[in-house]
């Protein structure tokens, strides 16, 4: 009898295991699932949104609150071309025309907070900078204001010297990084920036056709009328 309970206490605690781990791999996948599906929906993930080439929509975001950040970017530009083209309201060049001003706006806006992120980080910088030397130099002048044997001077520069080549060379790195990373950034407005304009410009030569289409229309009926007319 007492062997049957160890031996059922045995199994239970199996049986146990068992589920804990099939719990932890459903948990595993999901995650899996769930990261798969956030890279698969961010085409365009690399820039932000505030520089999306689309309709303003300002008005209508608090009614859009619950919807994915990548979601609001793809319908606002989808708005777009739908205010430029849905109707034969402007002549192709018209039409360009609104669309790359849209893009200057963009581009003006991107290039106005790189700029200014530059300065940010200069500014940064150089406070960073001059407040490591003003350090450095108070440590020299306490030092210097007693009296120290040639060793402990020559130890002091040298641990001094070490510092200041340590410190410049982190403050190299971290400048080419930010560099690396502007760099970065802008590539990617451009690429995006080329994407879409390469898709409007397929939109925009069939709406050239219908454009076309419409003239050809509007010039058969005026001949038609003018043959009816006494």
């Amino acid at each position: 009898m007492r062997k049957e309970n160890k031996n059922n206490f045995v199994l239970k605690k199996l049986c146990k295991r068992a589920l804990l781990l099939a719990l932890f791999a459903f948990f595993v996948q999901s995650c899996q699932l769930s990261s798969n599906r956030s890279h698969e929906s961010m085409p365009s993930g690399l820039v932000d949104p505030k520089y999306s080439i689309a309709k303003d929509r300002s008005e209508l975001e608090r009614l859009r609150e619950s919807l994915p950040v990548e979601v609001k970017k793809e319908n606002d530009e989808k708005a777009l071309m739908a205010e430029l083209m849905s109707e034969l309201r402007y002549p192709p060049e018209g039409v360009r025309e609104k669309y790359m001003s849209q893009v200057r706006k963009k581009r003006d806006l991107f290039n106005k907070d790189m700029s200014k992120a530059r300065e940010e980080y200069g500014k940064n910088e150089k406070k960073a900078r001059d407040e490591f030397l003003k350090k450095m130099e108070e440590e020299r002048r306490d030092f210097l204001s007693g009296k120290v044997d040639r060793e402990r001077r020559a130890r002091f520069f040298n641990e001094q010297d070490e510092e200041r080549r340590t410190y410049f060379a982190e403050s190299r790195e971290k400048r080419e990084e930010f560099e690396a990373e502007f760099r970065e950034k802008r590539k990617n407005f451009e690429d995006y920036a080329k994407e879409k304009t390469d898709e409007f410009n397929a939109e925009l030569k069939n709406y050239t056709v219908r454009w076309k289409e419409k003239l050809q229309r509007e010039k058969e009926a005026a001949e038609a009328a003018e043959q009816q007319s006494p």
